[in-house]
């Protein structure tokens, strides 16, 4: 199996797809991709759309966590957590049918960890001051849960296993990625279906090695 990864880059490309250091696999190379929207990594380099996919898919956790802190802010504890519990997995499954590149930009914003950060202690802080001290320990909780992905990872694994046959979440994400810049740039993109069919060869494959690597075991 031959790897390739670009200096300064944050991702390694196999022949079964592109793995990041934050642990996010998609199931397409750049030779696909290529294929498929012919020019566009010309314009638009692999890392950053890639980087793009991931602050969509980084946004349960950021949206979610803000969502929490100003809910819990204004709406007390409770409200908070049942809203918050039901919004990141509807907004991590649907996220795709949203995105736009003017959106990303907003979305990177959040992204940035101080921003996040800087909300929640205000917030925190707040419960703290006012004696409500059973908020501040869940909110630091449900700050780690979302921040490390825990439970967007959750989502994922559940997801994969309840609807198979069709994109990864990941995959979705960036396929949208893929199509909208390539709108953006006028870049024809054909074949929209065989490029999904690929990804889910890639899936498969993947997936079969899993099973040969635990039958091993």
């Amino acid at each position: 199996m031959s790897l390739s990864r670009q200096p300064d880059s944050h991702f390694i490309e196999t022949p079964r797809g592109i793995f990041t250091s934050a642990g996010n696999w998609f199931h397409i190379t750049s030779e696909a991709l290529e294929k498929y929207a012919p020019g566009l990594l010309k314009i638009h380099s692999l890392e950053k759309l890639i980087k793009q996919s991931e602050i969509w898919i980084r946004s349960a956790d950021n949206i979610g966590i803000v969502l929490f802190m100003l809910l819990l802010y204004f709406s007390g504890l409770y409200p908070a957590l049942l809203i918050t519990l039901l919004f990141v997995p509807v907004w991590h499954i649907n996220k795709s049918s949203v995105i736009s590149i003017p959106l990303t930009s907003l979305l990177w914003v959040i992204d940035k960890e101080i921003v996040v950060v800087i909300v929640s202690m205000l917030v925190l802080s707040w419960m703290g001051i006012t004696g409500e001290y059973a908020s501040v320990f869940l909110g630091i909780i449900v700050f780690c849960v979302l921040k490390f992905g825990w439970f967007r990872f959750s989502v994922e694994w559940l997801y994969g296993k309840l609807i198979q046959g069709t994109l990864l979440l990941n995959d979705r994400v960036l396929k949208m990625i893929i199509l909208k810049h390539a709108i953006r740039e006028n870049i024809p993109v054909g074949e929209v279906d065989a490029m999904e069919k690929e990804i889910l060869s890639l899936i498969g494959k993947q997936q079969e090695v899993i099973r040969k690597y635990r039958k091993r075991k």
